[in-house]
């Protein structure tokens, strides 16, 4: 059995740091480097979900204007909307 002061040393050191999961590794962070990084990383995905929310607007609005095209050509005789299932 551990000493008393070894488990008290434990436990703080065990409340000190914080297990932080990087894809397949995992990190023992302090807390204020594990709060550091999470606001990095949310900053990261916000850019990243701002970016890819751009990228989508412009899809769609080359999509629309190929549909305009396309109707022009070809008018009803294509049927160019998605179909529900």
């Amino acid at each position: 059995m551990l000493p008393y002061s070894e488990i008290v040393s434990l436990l703080k050191h065990s409340l000190t740091l914080l297990t932080y999961q990087i894809g397949e590794v995992f990190l023992q962070l302090s807390i204020d480097a594990a709060n550091s990084k999470l606001e990095e990383d949310k900053k990261k995905a916000e850019t990243t979900i701002t970016n890819l929310e751009q990228e989508c607007e412009t899809h769609k609005a080359v999509l629309s204007d190929l549909k305009v095209q396309l109707y022009a050509k070809f008018g009803n005789n294509i049927n160019l909307e998605a179909e529900e299932e």
